[in-house]
């Protein structure tokens, strides 16, 4: 039986949601499967520093945040900033590697693949390394020397990895892995699916149910803007306000609640709110995007955030079924068109059913279950493209530490 350890970080829900779907579909197919949060290996403080910065620049600073995010994919495997991002963890990581004896270990999260990369480069390791892009694009903390495998969303991303040197033979095409129960819930007929569960929620049937979804954080903002929203288009359609871990927004909308208003905090059964919403105001989060584009749902993505948000808003942009506004006035524009117009949203969905990769999970799972079953060759870039190939010469004390723990 083979053993896999699927490395994720809870920054956001994103990367946890592919870590569990893969470790669903790995399990069906017969294997043992570790999951693991790299972000609590680290020390308190600084997970919770990082944890806030995140959040905060997301929500208050999304311009500077996406200088980060560029200027850390920019920065080179070798480069000292990266180098010590790389050895974060790293002790953890190696007794978890001893201790399980995975045949493959996957990540959701670039950052532990790079600490994996360091400890193969030293000779900790030899287990292949495979890596689970979440994003319709490609951070540059995903190139290492030590990957095996990628496996990423689309064509577009495979290309920017090949122009940073990776090996053709290195890249899957795969979409990206969305949770069973999306998958399980697109069987049989959507249309008399929705009808059932509407009556179950008790939504009415004659007006479009419109799902405003801030997140697992609930970073959205513009509340008083919404509001007036919610007022101006509740008689002419149904508002479910997925507000998440954010009090404060389920706080501020209890006075809305109505026949058509309906106030939520943190709910598991998205896939349910996906198959009776007509339309979905979000954010544009590559597993979410995923998510609704599997279920057939048009997308109306409120102001993305530079960086990854950027390309995934592009993404569902040109595959035609998602609008994008900046501002909640055009965010008000949208609504009321595609709520006058239910031909625009029945070809949304077309266009999304044209796309979804439902079976991504399933494929990604057998990729990485056939690699465990035989030799693996370590693999690098092509020669003359990046010079990470090249070891350098590490600080041993901590490498003597993990090679004999107490």
């Amino acid at each position: 039986m083979s053993k896999v350890l699927i490395l994720t970080a809870s920054f956001g829900d994103g990367h946890n949601q592919a870590a569990i779907a893969v470790a669903e579909a790995l399990k069906q197919q017969g294997a043992t499967v570790a999951v693991a949060d790299f972000v609590e290996w680290l020390n308190p403080a600084l997970r919770s520093f990082a944890k806030f910065s995140l959040i905060q620049g997301v929500q208050k600073a999304p311009a500077l945040y996406g200088k980060f995010y560029n200027s850390i994919s920019k920065a080179p495997p070798i480069s000292s900033l990266q180098r010590r991002i790389h050895h974060l963890g790293w002790t953890r990581m190696y007794r978890t590697l001893r201790t399980f004896n995975p045949d493959v270990v996957a990540s959701t999260f670039p950052t532990p693949a790079g600490v994996l990369s360091e400890l193969r480069a030293i000779g900790a390791t030899a287990v292949p390394s495979v890596g689970i892009l979440t994003d319709y694009t490609m951070h540059g903390q995903w190139i290492q020397a030590h990957a095996d495998t990628y496996f990423v969303a689309t064509t577009e991303v495979q290309q920017e990895l090949l122009t940073h040197g990776v090996l053709p033979q290195q890249v899957e095409v795969t979409g990206i892995p969305v949770r069973q129960r999306f998958v399980e819930a697109i069987e049989g007929d959507l249309v008399a699916k929705r009808r059932q569960l509407r009556e179950q929620y008790h939504w009415r049937q004659d007006l479009p149910l419109i799902v405003v979804m801030g997140g697992g954080a609930g970073l959205f903002g513009d509340m008083g803007e919404w509001e007036r929203v919610l007022r101006k288009h509740q008689q002419q359609a149904q508002f479910a306000i997925i507000c998440g871990h954010n009090e404060r927004w389920q706080r501020r909308f209890q006075h809305l609640r109505s026949e058509t208003v309906q106030i939520l905090g943190y709910v598991t059964e998205v896939e349910q709110w996906m198959t009776m919403a007509d339309l979905l105001i979000t954010k544009a989060g590559g597993i979410t995007v995923s998510e609704a584009m599997t279920m057939e749902l048009p997308m109306l993505l409120y102001r993305p955030i530079p960086g990854q948000e950027d390309h995934n808003s592009a993404f569902a942009l040109q595959a035609g079924f998602a609008r994008l506004a900046n501002n909640v006035k055009t965010a008000q524009v949208v609504i009321g068109q595609l709520t006058d117009s239910p031909e625009l949203l029945e070809q949304m969905r077309a266009n999304a059913r044209a796309h979804r990769t439902p079976q991504a999970a399933a494929q990604i799972a057998h990729a990485i279950l056939a690699m465990s079953e035989r030799p693996h060759p370590r693999t690098g870039l092509r020669p003359g493209v990046n010079r990470a190939v090249k070891v350098r010469r590490v600080n041993r004390t901590p490498l003597r530490d993990m090679m004999n723990p107490r």
